[in-house]
């Protein structure tokens, strides 16, 4: 699977997808359907990737009593996350983007430790 970013959000993108799957991505956009779905879908996509990772601009290690921490490497923000847990510190990470609305999160790292789109 391929993950596009937007201005809206990171999706999901089948790069084999028919033009019914393409404009199930551009319509949870909110974009109209067109003839054209491939010429929107490149007018809308900014960024595409194999990984949602390679998509995300910074990683955000949010701990319980409210402390946010933001961090450019999700292997380093990982390393910062286990160290504070040796201290009693629980806590999630995040991967999140820059918009004109500032930093939105997009992605959290499961249990296995892997990031999946919220």
């Amino acid at each position: 699977m391929k993950y596009i970013r937007t201005k809206d959000g990171i999706f999901p993108y089948h790069e084999d997808s028919n033009v019914g799957k393409l404009t199930v991505v551009i319509n949870a956009l909110g974009k109209v359907e067109s003839n054209k779905v491939d010429e929107t879908f490149n007018e809308i996509a900014i960024k595409q990737a194999d990984t949602i990772k390679d998509l995300c601009d910074e990683y955000v290690v949010a701990y319980e009593d409210g402390a946010r921490i933001v961090y450019s490497d999700l292997d380093w923000a990982k390393t910062k996350a286990n160290a504070s847990l040796e201290f009693g510190h629980k806590s999630v990470i995040y991967g999140a983007i820059w918009t004109d609305k500032g930093l939105i999160y997009v992605a959290k790292v499961n249990d296995k430790g892997e990031l999946e789109l919220l």
